[in-house]
Order: C-alpha cells, then structure tokens, then sequence
C-alpha cells in the first residue's frame, strides 16, 4: 500500500492523465482508429502494448540469481463454517472480472505485449497449514516462482489451521497489481463469496475502464511534453543528492542475499492521539509527519543533514482506475535539508510543501527517468531507505456465519535494507519496520522503531524545539 494519496497533492497531473483517458474515449466514439486495448488478436484474446511501468519491471526482472521477487502476498483468516466451493467460484468471480488477473506477458515483434484470455478456470487447493506454518508455507509460495508468459499471474491458496479455522492466502505479481489491488481483491472476492453461499448478485460497482486504455494514455503522457519536464524537474531536484548512511550494526556477507524480516511495534496510543491531533492543527497529514520524524531519525542517527528517502505514491485516488487490478504505484525521492536545523513546526511545513511539490512530479517511472541523471544507479542508490504511512483498509468483520480478520504474510525477502511503514486508523497506529537481515539485528530495528517513536513525541510535545538539539 502507498503511503501518501495523489487525489490531495496533485489535482494538476491526475488531471492530464484523466484528460488523455477521455481522449482515448471520444476517438472510440468517433470511430478513430482504436486505442491499442481495442486491437483484436483473434476471437479468443485481448492484446496491447504494456505500460511504461511494466516494462520497466520487465527488464528489472532481469536481474538474475538471487534477486528479489517482485510480488505481493495478503490474507485473510476465516473463523466459522467455510464453503470451499463457494469460495472457488468466488474467486473465478473475481478473475472474470479484471482483466489482469487474466493476462500475461510476452515479448512480441520487439514489444513487451499483455496477452489478455477471455476466460480462465482456477482452482483453489486446500492445504492443511501446521501450528505456527504460514512462515514456512509463505517462503514456498514466494520461491514458487511466476511464469509471466504462461500465467497465472495471481493465485489463492486455502489453508486449513483447524476445521473451522482457515486462511486465504493469496499472492500476486506486482507487475499486474499494487497494494491497493489487494484491497479490491479481498472486497471482491468476500463480495462474490457472500452472492455464491446466498445465490444473489455480488453487490460491485462496474468497471468503467480497462487497463490498456489507461496504458496507452499514461505512454502517451510520459513520452509527451509533460515527460520532458518532469525528468528536467528531477535532474535539477537531485543534484548532489547522495543516500542515507543506514545505521546497521552487521557486517554486510561476501556474498550479499535478499532474505529480511519484519518487525512490528504499536505506537503509544497517547503518541498517536496526539500526532492527529497536530496533523489537524497544522493542516497537514500523518504521512508528512511520519516523514519529518523518519528523516530526523535518520539524520540523528547518520550524522547527515541532506537526507533522501524513497517514497511509493498512487496515483489512482479520484479516477476510473480506482477500483482495477493494476499497478499503479511510483516512486520519487523525497529530500530534505536539515542543515539549518530547523524547529519541529518548522520542518512540518518544509517537509509538507516539498513532498507536495516532489509528487507532482511523479509521473515517469524510474527506468525513464534515471538516463537523464547522468549518475547510472544513482536512484537505487537513493532508495535503498523507504517511508510509507496508510490506513488501514477495511475488511468486513463477517461474511456471513464467517469471522474476518486480516493477515499479513511474513514475507522472506526484501528489495532494500530498510523499510519503515506507519500503518493506522482513526484509533491506533503501529510502526512495520522491513529490513535486510544480511545487516541489521532484530536488536537495532526494535532500537531505530524506538528512536523514531521518540521523535514523534517530541515534535507532537515540543514543536518549537530545533531538530537536531
């Protein structure tokens, strides 16, 4: 899931792509020649060009050996009677209904081409999970690797803790889906699950759009005006700009490996009442001050005042794309200068009108963007640290005798050292801190979570105290 909503920081850019997407519909109206989603294969297939972010996650898998697998898993556990039936069905609901879970991937006449079948069948096998076994079982889906040309590309697994007891645990790979397509799939499928055991109608709204519409608008988009000034925004924004120096406390192997782990701590209630109590006087949101207190962390902690963080944004929040399986994630570095050391309130204001001006720049994908920095791995340089904050998103409490709860799969594998996600709702907050087990103990994570926690309660206690002492 991102960590900050476009719909709020940047009306102007959503505002382009929308208007390249009805574009794309009055030339269909007009009987124009048709946007790449409408070229026919044959009778049985969809076919168009991939997005530009596809292709660049393409050519990143490229990495060989050892890489990290680009996928995203979430669960649910489901306490109470189960239809295994019913759930099947449901979930062949579900793939019916979006596209990309239909698709796959192929390189074709020198063009990464999505292939999308008009129907697929699959099943949902149920496997008897042991006490303490979603770890295990995780690691194995995880190294059960996806063929993009032969699909599919997302799969829903049944596991049995106890007769009334199960979890669905379903993983996908991030080239056709982002945090967020997770979301729509869990509502999905408990939508068509309850229609399936009640023989009534899934109560979902339409989808008004299909994803090669929003692909070829989006190429058209980057590879127009607008792509030109935002990679001259970005070669500007990030000169001499250098990565943060983590505090790690191992010795980095010969032979570095992806394995990582996570690790959770709640947020003190009366911490947390009061940060949206500030995010409510300084007009501001809690993602921009768990940013400004994530980069003070860092800079107290580094000894750096020029402090980089790379930071995912959607931007699908507002539009037609709301609601499809997709992947419409980016991500830009978000900077701050610390050097004047500035107050809390001070910073709360730099750090809220420089991200808010950094995501208006979003709209090139990394892979793009970076040829025009003259510094090759300058922006994987620069990511190597990560800051999110998101709400929570709703899973219903029961599906009909069902109990619901939400699960998050221990994933075995990182993409960067360091991770650090503010997830919250209007109640409670909890720090998910990710990192790479090659040069962090659980010892130092638990420490730099405590460190930041500390930094929350200054600035919400003490917002007229400078920065760095």
């Amino acid at each position: 899931m991102t960590g900050t909503h476009l719909s709020k920081t940047d009306l102007a850019a959503r505002r382009r792509l929308e208007e390249s997407l009805l574009r794309a519909r009055r030339s269909r109206r007009t009987e124009s020649p048709a946007p790449a989603a409408d070229r026919q294969a044959g009778p049985t297939e969809l076919r168009f060009r991939a997005s530009v972010a596809q292709e660049g996650m393409w050519h990143s898998l490229r990495g060989g050996p050892g890489s990290t697998p680009a996928l995203i898993a979430g669960g649910l556990r489901l306490t109470g009677p189960l239809d295994t039936a019913a759930l099947e069905e449901a979930w062949n609901d579900v793939v019916a209904r979006h596209d990309n879970l239909r698709s796959v991937l192929r390189m074709e006449d020198g063009c990464l081409t999505q292939v999308i079948a008009p129907s697929v069948r699959l099943t949902v096998p149920v496997v008897e999970l042991a006490p303490g076994g979603l770890g295990h079982f995780t690691h194995q889906e995880v190294d059960q690797s996806f063929d993009l040309a032969v699909g599919p590309l997302a799969r829903l697994r049944l596991l049995r803790v106890a007769p009334d007891e199960h979890i669905a645990f379903l993983i996908m790979h991030h080239i056709i889906g982002d945090g967020r397509s997770v979301e729509v799939m869990v509502r999905d499928l408990g939508a068509c699950y309850l229609a399936r055991t009640t023989k009534t109608e899934p109560a979902l709204p339409p989808l008004p759009l299909r994803y090669g519409d929003f692909a070829a608008a989006h190429r058209s988009l980057v590879e127009g005006p607008r792509g030109a000034e935002v990679n001259a925004y970005w070669v500007a924004r990030l000169q001499g700009a250098a990565p943060v120096e983590l505090p790690t406390d191992l010795t980095p192997p010969a032979e570095p490996t992806p394995y990582g782990a996570l690790r959770e701590l709640a947020v003190p209630p009366e911490v947390f009442e009061r940060l949206t109590q500030l995010a409510r006087r300084a007009r501001t949101t809690i993602y921009t001050l768990g940013l400004a207190a994530f980069q003070v962390t860092l800079a107290r902690a580094s000894g750096q005042r020029d402090i980089c963080v790379r930071a995912p944004i959607s931007y699908r929040d507002g539009t037609e794309v709301q609601d499809l399986v997709a992947d419409f994630s980016n991500d830009v570095v978000v900077r701050t200068d610390l050097s004047a050391n500035p107050t809390f309130d001070e910073l709360i204001a730099k750090v809220g009108a420089e991200t808010n001006r950094d995501f208006m720049y979003h709209d090139v994908p990394a892979h793009l963007l970076e040829p025009h920095l003259g510094d090759q791995g300058l922006l994987d340089r620069l990511f190597h640290v990560q800051f999110t904050a998101e709400s929570e998103f709703d899973v219903a409490a029961a599906l009909g005798a069902l109990r619901v709860e939400r699960v998050i799969p221990p994933m075995p594998y990182v993409s960067r050292p360091l991770s650090l996600r503010l997830r919250h709702d209007e109640n409670s907050a909890r720090s998910l801190a990710i990192y790479s087990t090659d040069v962090f103990s659980e010892n130092r994570v638990v420490q730099l979570v405590e460190d930041f926690h500390a930094v929350l309660t200054e600035m919400t206690l003490h917002g007229d105290r400078h920065v760095l002492g």
